[in-house]
């Protein structure tokens, strides 16, 4: 087997739309060309000038068969600012796999990569960056909020939960079809959710919720005036929530500014799941000062009541234990536990990385978490 692994360039957008056409099967229509030139392109903190992309290919003559991307990205550590980057569509063709392609596009990225975070990760990608020197970081957890459950809901969500295991698959179907155990699941959780709301006393807000289209000026200095609070933590600025929640093909999101005597105090980001997805609500990001914990409780609030029960269950994900008590003040449960890491090779930065590896902030703005996801 004679592999070349190089960095692409724009002129290769065929050649791996191909490619991931292949790999990604059903869902590589969420993963089209508009995406990809908005995330790897268009991306604000892409450094290149020239026609080299973030993206790292192994090809067998002119066949890509496997790649590793790179989402760019500032981090925050310390309070200073470093370019970094986040490894996403890890991806090696069946037929290519169990022969080091992965650790060879790996190195390839890690060599031309000063800071490399991975937040929601396979396996065989988390293996790759031990053996590159990760860091782990503190757990980053995913929390859900159950609202009204649909009989379909419960089905497609055993379907999809054991869709690569035949046996359990079997026995969801069985369940479903002879004792219709999805919709009594549906009956009994709805009553029990019913009394779970009965219970709930709400306090009157200190902030308003206003939404708007873009982040303006104003989201530039809540930054300045917060970022101190965070000591590791990707910028909150306009030039990044712009590209990532307004430029965004495919996905829509709403922004809502949280306002306090007349002045920004935090903002959340919320999305609705699309039709191939199950039916969530997710909140993407909260921000605030991390020490304005009333904020962040009258976000929670505002979010669990905007989406209703128009959707099933209502997502969030944060890595600061400060937000999870809030969260579970409110209804949610820990659905999902992540162990994000760092590879560096800048001594004094990883150093840095290890002292503070507790105190990152993470939500489902970060990495490329917020994507479709099938059900």
């Amino acid at each position: 087997m004679s592999i070349c692994i190089r960095r692409a360039r724009i002129e290769d957008r065929a050649a791996i739309e191909r490619f991931i056409r292949i790999a990604y099967q059903e869902l590589a229509p969420f993963k089209g060309p508009d995406r990809w030139c908005w995330q790897f392109v268009e991306n604000p903190f892409r450094s290149d000038g020239n026609d080299l992309v973030p993206v790292w290919i192994a090809l067998n003559g002119d066949e890509i068969v496997g790649q590793i991307a790179v989402q760019a990205t500032d981090a925050q550590v310390a309070g200073k600012i470093y370019s970094a980057g986040w490894i996403v569509d890890v991806m090696i063709l069946p037929a290519y796999r169990g022969r080091g392609l992965g650790h060879l596009l790996h190195q390839a990225v890690v060599n031309d990569s000063p800071l490399l975070l991975t937040l929601t990760m396979a396996p065989a990608t988390r293996h790759m960056a031990e053996r590159g020197g990760a860091i782990t970081l503190g757990p980053t957890r995913q929390f859900s909020r159950w609202t009204r459950l649909r009989a379909d809901d419960v089905q497609r969500y055993l379907v999809q939960r054991t869709a690569h295991r035949r046996r359990l698959r079997k026995a969801v179907r069985w369940a479903c079809e002879d004792f219709a155990f999805h919709r009594l699941f549906a009956l009994l959780a709805n009553r029990w959710l019913s009394f779970r709301d009965r219970g709930v006393r709400r306090t009157l807000p200190i902030v308003s919720m206003v939404e708007v289209k873009s982040f303006g000026p104003e989201i530039d200095n809540l930054w300045q005036r917060t970022a101190a609070s965070y000591p590791a933590i990707c910028p909150r600025n306009s030039r990044f929530l712009n590209w990532r929640f307004v430029n965004c093909p495919q996905l829509q999101y709403h922004v809502f500014l949280a306002r306090r005597d007349g002045a920004v105090v935090g903002y959340s980001v919320l999305r609705r799941a699309i039709s191939e997805e199950l039916r969530h609500g997710i909140i993407v990001d909260l921000f605030a000062d991390r020490l304005d914990l009333a904020v962040f409780s009258d976000m929670i609030v505002h979010a669990v009541e905007y989406f209703g029960h128009e959707v099933s269950s209502v997502e969030c994900a944060t890595s600061l234990p400060e937000l999870e008590s809030l969260l579970r003040k409110n209804g949610f449960f820990n659905s999902r536990t992540l162990a994000p890491t760092v590879v560096t090779s800048d001594e004094l930065l990883r150093n840095k990385i290890i002292n503070l590896r507790n105190d990152w902030f993470f939500s489902k703005a970060d990495h490329d978490w917020d994507q479709i996801h099938l059900g």
